[in-house]
């Protein structure tokens, strides 16, 4: 009866391993260049899930530094639709993004757009570098409207980031 019950048991185990889901959410830390006004550092975290092509991903970034009087800075809390139809480049996943959330910048004199509602687009690729650790490059645009800001920002956001970043998928 022990050796029955062994021999289901491992029959069972295999079984579930061979069909065990892969990693459906990851976390990841970015780092990158954001132009508000001229390129500047920026620093981001990200987690998100995907249940297949399409999931979702809940991101905050920001420059870091002060900014100066050719330079703004710049912070988002954005939550994004992300679809990765599965497309692989020598074993880089290929990505598309898109959302909305709140974006703010600020200039030399605390001088800004004040926080707004922004529109985000994007793609990028995931490079698997070992087991569930991945390389994360990532492009996107911010867009918005900021009728109350100060004149330096002419009413509208218009920005963009290229980031790499790690990714821990789990």
């Amino acid at each position: 009866m022990r050796r029955f019950l062994a021999g289901t048991f491992a029959i069972l185990g295999g079984c579930l391993t061979l069909v065990a889901a892969p990693a459906r959410a990851d976390g990841t830390l970015l780092l990158g260049l954001h132009t508000p006004s001229a390129p500047r550092p920026s620093i981001g975290v990200s987690f998100g899930q995907a249940r297949g092509v399409i999931g979702w991903e809940f991101e905050i970034s920001s420059t870091v530094g002060s900014p100066t009087s050719h330079t703004s800075n710049a912070a988002c809390l954005c939550f994004n639709v992300i679809v990765q139809p599965g497309l692989a480049v020598h074993g880089a996943t290929l990505y598309a993004i898109a959302g909305a959330g709140l974006y703010g910048e600020t200039g030399q004199q605390d001088q800004g757009s004040g926080e707004v509602g922004t529109v985000d687009l994007g793609a990028g690729f995931k490079v698997p570098l070992s087991g569930a650790l991945k390389l994360r490059l990532d492009y996107r645009i911010f867009l918005g409207s900021a009728p109350d800001a100060s004149p330096e920002f002419h009413g509208h956001i218009h920005s963009s980031r290229v980031a790499a970043g790690l990714s821990l998928a789990f």
